[in-house]
């Protein structure tokens, strides 16, 4: 039988929702290139290929041992150890498994925009104009590089959308839809996400008609908000046991405060990307990025912020049209909140809540936030369209209104032209160290945006001044929208080839060759090279392909764990703080490559060729080099590195200051002493063996959770195990339970008396056995509510019948 209209209007919706991404994102969708800048490449395909090789050979994956000397793997939060969509890791090669999940990342948020708008009294066309705006908005492609924060911006709309279901009419299925993604944002990685997520159940609330209506939904929110932390139990139980051990994501206000966004890029909202370079679609120069918009890190979170003109103009004109609704008014403060948030240079409310919100200090970067106000913006969009298409009256205003501000674009597209308003009267004046290359181009970027704000403006103001067919109206604007979001974003988003995964470099290439019979004791390597930018181009490359070669070939971190090379490099969230110190603290981190990298097992490390030349390094030890690199990169093996196990004298030190001290003086001998962080009452040192050597150490077993060596101590000494100091390892000597020490401050240490001992080394994550059961409970007693609900509910049809 034919389709009603009804069913045909919800199959083309369906069809636009998995369509339209999949035509914005053709590069991806519809060739075999893969994503693979910024942290896709240097995080998440080395965490996602090592999940899938521990879970395809049924292991559970507590330890990640490719970052920092290791580090937890549930643990640490970006990894996302239990986010259902890492099954597509064990079904497909690892670059299309990504790729799916980024593509059907955009879908999902496409979806979730659209049925919270339909919840919310917006007809299909407006709210699939709201799924558009939000989900192609210069944050979300230009987020396709850091997949933890794409699938948390994804999801949050079925969060809210689930939450708002459940506030209006309760039951445990609806409680159950609603906290079910809730969790799902905390699982993709996302601690700030799932807290702000959180607060706008409470928003939601707040949003309720009446005094009386907010009552009854305030402990419903509540409950949402508990179910959704029993379900998430799994993941946040295991990441609070890193608190003690980790180095803090955002120790001080100034490093929290990174990226934050600045009034100027507001200015983005209307005419898009103005402070990129067009042919790298990153920022136009980094000391812009730092000196104008004090970005402090070098470039933006997000190429840009842009939400299209059409929807701009719809949701001035949702404001207008309910500017006497109270709904408006508090949508709107909420709004302005967070943007008030993301204004952390220039506001002081983000540094009222980094003070006194508890455990808000563990957050950073406040762009992060902007996808809460893209969306609420992208809902104002539809709701403008709603007005439109229902009064007649509006779509003469706002048509109006559109040729108006075209005119004006215009105008301002002559001023840039001619006297370079924007270029020189607002950046140069603001920026005065201004480059006159970066002025240029911020030139043509302006120019040109302003001559496509004036067309888009024309052409919605034609739109609107017609007396089109509902249809016809919702598919010209829709299509608008499409175009011009296009235009603005599809070339700040990368692609590249899978050879980035699949072939080693030639530096990586080598280190395998000489490693060959290493076993299960991987070598672990230092990326000393810091400037991996691209110097020439070669036709038929976009820069962010050559910047992901030589991220491969440089050995940044962490990806030699493609080819199970350890990085010893600090990069990942959870890694040791004690670590993380040497690295940071002034004192110590110029000792790094000459003296402590050897002393925690690095064989290889990479630097750039004129500053080993500057400190007149030996070439003998100088095994490859690579000029194409950077600035050109030498590969050395390092002469003095310590093995993964050894004996040495013990020298106890009472605490983690004094054994800091005592490592990084003159006085310590790498090899021949080890610091041990001991019990009070244990004497400082012991007698080294009569024959000098302490004795001999060999690896009978080496996996990340399970080490187990055999140990022939000529006299009382120190086991250094060169792997990170961690809550949840135990150790048994000789069958019997033996503590951990700190040894050289961030790796493991035993005492071992003389003799021949078989010492064990085992990682458990700590309260991950609890955290699943509360999870797995919460789950299965949500499933069983769910079912008996449903047979009541058949029970009573049946007896009404």
């Amino acid at each position: 039988m034919p389709l009603s209209q009804q069913a045909r209007a919800r199959l083309a919706v369906v069809a636009a929702t998995f369509a339209l991404p999949l035509l914005y994102f053709h590069r991806a969708a519809f060739t075999e290139k893969i994503f693979a800048s910024r942290d896709i490449l240097r995080v998440y395909y080395p965490l996602k290929q090592y999940w899938a090789e521990r879970v395809s050979q049924l292991q559970f994956p507590d330890w990640y041992p490719y970052n920092g000397l290791g580090q937890p793997y549930p643990g640490m939060l970006i990894s996302g150890a239990f986010h259902p969509a890492n099954l597509l890791y064990l079904l497909l090669p690892l670059g299309m498994a990504l790729k799916l999940i980024t593509l059907l990342s955009y879908v999902a948020a496409l979806g979730g925009t659209y049925l919270f708008g339909r919840l919310w009294g917006l007809g299909r066309g407006a709210a699939l104009l709201a799924g558009v705006t939000y989900t192609l908005c210069g944050y979300m492609v230009g987020i396709s590089n850091n997949l933890l924060y794409l699938m948390a911006a994804s999801t949050f709309p079925w969060a809210l959308w689930g939450a708002e279901r459940f506030l209006r009419q309760p039951s445990v299925s609806r409680a159950a839809i609603a906290a079910l993604p809730l969790s799902l944002v905390l699982l993709s990685g996302d601690a700030q996400s799932f807290a702000l997520c959180n607060g706008m159940l409470l928003v939601l609330v707040l949003l309720r008609p009446d005094r009386t209506g907010a009552l009854r939904a305030a402990p419903r929110a509540g409950l949402l908000i508990v179910l959704g932390a029993l379900l998430s139990a799994v993941q946040i139980l295991p990441v609070l046991t890193t608190v003690r051990n980790a180095w803090p994501s955002a120790p001080t206000l100034q490093v929290a405060t990174l990226f934050s966004f600045h009034p100027l890029r507001l200015l983005e909202l209307v005419f898009g990307a103005l402070y990129l370079d067009p042919g790298s679609g990153t920022a136009a120069s980094s000391v812009m990025a730092d000196e104008l918009f004090q970005s402090g890190a070098g470039g933006f979170w997000v190429s840009s912020v842009y939400m299209g003109l059409p929807a701009v103009l719809l949701l001035g004109g949702a404001l207008w049209h309910g500017r006497r609704e109270p709904l408006t008014w508090k949508v709107a403060g909420v709004t302005l909140a967070i943007l008030a948030l993301t204004l952390a240079h220039h506001l002081p409310l983000y540094r009222w809540f980094y003070e006194w919100i508890p455990l808000w200090n563990a957050f950073r970067y406040p762009e992060k936030l902007l996808p809460y106000i893209l969306f609420p913006c992208a809902l104002g969009a539809g709701a403008g369209l709603e007005a439109v298409l229902r009064e007649p009256l509006m779509a003469r205003r706002l048509a109006r209104a559109g040729f108006v501000f075209a005119g004006l674009s215009g105008l301002l597209a002559l001023g840039e032209w001619q006297l370079r308003l924007f270029s020189s009267g607002v950046i140069h004046s603001l920026w005065k160290g201004a480059d006159p290359v970066i002025l240029e181009v911020l030139h043509g970027n302006f120019l040109q945006a302003a001559v496509v704000a004036a067309v888009t403006l024309g052409l919605m103001g034609g739109v609107l001044a017609r007396p089109l067919p509902p249809v016809r109206c919702v598919a010209a604007i829709v299509g608008l929208q499409f175009a011009v979001l296009y235009l603005a974003h599809e070339g700040t988003y990368h692609v590249t080839y899978t050879d980035v995964l699949e072939q080693p470099s030639g530096f990586v290439e080598l280190i395998l060759k000489r490693e060959a019979e290493a076993g299960a004791v991987r070598p672990r390597v230092y990326a000393g090279v810091e400037d991996l930018s691209p110097r020439e181009v070669p036709e038929g490359l976009h820069p962010v392909d050559l910047m992901s070669v030589n991220f491969v070939a440089g050995l940044a971190p962490d990806t030699p764990a493609l080819w199970h090379l350890e990085s010893a490099g600090p990069y990942l969230p959870a890694v040791s703080r004690r670590l993380a110190g040497l690295f940071y603290s002034p004192d110590t981190s110029n000792l790094w490559i000459g003296r402590l990298s050897g002393l925690y097992h690095v064989r290889y490390l990479t630097l750039e060729a004129r500053s080993y030349q500057q400190i007149s390094g030996n070439r003998e030890v100088v095994l490859a080099e690579e000029p194409r690199l950077g600035a050109g990169a030498v590969l050395l093996g390092n002469p003095n590195t310590q093995p993964r196990a050894y004996l040495a004298t013990p020298v106890c030190v009472p605490d983690e200051p004094t054994a800091r001290a005592l490592l990084t003086s003159r006085a310590f001998r790498p090899g021949h002493q080890a610091v041990l962080e001991c019990p009070a009452g244990t004497p400082r040192e012991e007698a080294a063996s009569a024959a000098g050597e302490p004795g001999q150490v060999r690896i009978v077993h080496y996996t990340p959770e399970s080490v187990e060596l055999e140990v022939e101590a000529h006299a009382p000494a120190a086991l250094v195990l060169n792997d990170a100091f961690y809550d949840g390892w135990s150790a048994m000597l000789d069958g019997q339970p033996t503590p951990i020490l700190p040894a050289n401050l961030a790796v493991r240490g035993v005492r071992v008396p003389a003799g021949t001992h078989r010492v064990s080394f085992t990682y458990r994550t700590p309260h991950l056995g609890l955290g699943a059961f509360i999870s797995l409970s919460t789950l299965g007693l949500l499933g069983i509510a769910v079912l008996v609900e449903r047979r009541r509910r058949s029970a009573g049809a049946e007896r009404g019948r």
